[in-house]
């Protein structure tokens, strides 16, 4: 059967971040907070449609480190997350791990396949207990075909994505590892609901975490986290990282690109 899955609940959802391998950090380790105030896929569904998608699904659970999609696999499942965590990553020929994005509760992931007919491009990883929704291909299409309001959701998905890319592959493109890095910390700060003042990340991101989502490897997140400890800006207490002034992280960046 061709399918498809989305980690997201029936009723109204929050959003929660992902890890990846045994190897890569614990999914939570992005702080269980930093995509709650993010909007998902689902939650922009109205009642009626989120009916006809639990009709059209077959929930299956996954434990931490199970693999959903495999990069290159060559099924066309979709995927819509109930309840939980999971990362979407790459891993090249030298063994270097690339993570596209956290797929939190309320989210959608093997879109592309479903509509292109191509294989995999990712892995999708659960991060934790991981409860999902799988729906055909076909029942996918159908619903493109004959739902506008469903039609228009995942349109606006698509475009975020897309925008989120763009904005990625230019910092990857112009910004040095600490500005790449501050970036990213602003970024979960914000998507814990803090634009301004002390934010504390819990669990904290490990450096090889931050590491994979800023396209680096772990001993440069060490030594610009350092920095930031010694400026007083970014400081680790047992599993809780602190940010403790957003405002002061985001005057950082702007100096430096003024400079």
């Amino acid at each position: 059967m061709i399918s498809l899955y989305v980690l997201v609940g029936w009723s109204d959802c929050v959003a929660i971040p992902s890890s990846v391998t045994q190897n890569a950090p614990d999914v939570c380790s992005i702080g269980r907070g930093a995509l709650m105030a993010e909007r998902q896929f689902l939650d922009g569904l109205d009642p009626e449609i989120r009916t006809r998608l639990r009709e059209r699904v077959k929930e299956s659970n996954h434990k931490r480190d199970d693999v959903v999609i495999s990069q290159n696999d060559e099924t066309l499942d979709v995927f819509f997350v109930l309840s939980g965590l999971a990362r979407a990553s790459g891993l090249s020929e030298e063994g270097k791990l690339v993570a596209y994005r956290e797929i939190p509760e309320g989210a959608i992931f093997g879109e592309l396949s479903a509509i292109d007919g191509r294989p995999r491009s990712a892995n999708v990883i659960a991060v934790g207990d991981l409860n999902v929704g799988r729906m055909a291909q076909s029942d996918f299409r159908d619903l493109i075909d004959t739902d506008n309001a469903f039609r228009w959701a995942l349109l606006d998905y698509l475009t975020a994505q897309s925008r989120t890319m763009t904005d990625r592959i230019f910092e990857f493109s112009t910004m040095l590892v600490r500005d790449r890095l501050i970036a990213e910390l602003l970024r979960l700060a914000e998507a814990a609901g803090a634009s301004e003042g002390r934010i504390e990340l819990h669990p904290a991101p490990t450096h090889f975490d931050l590491a994979a989502r800023i396209s680096t490897h772990r001993e440069a997140v060490s030594r610009e986290m350092s920095k930031f400890s010694r400026a007083k800006l970014v400081t680790k207490q047992l599993k809780t990282l602190i940010i403790h002034d957003v405002d002061a992280l985001r005057a950082e960046r702007e100096d430096r690109n003024s400079g």
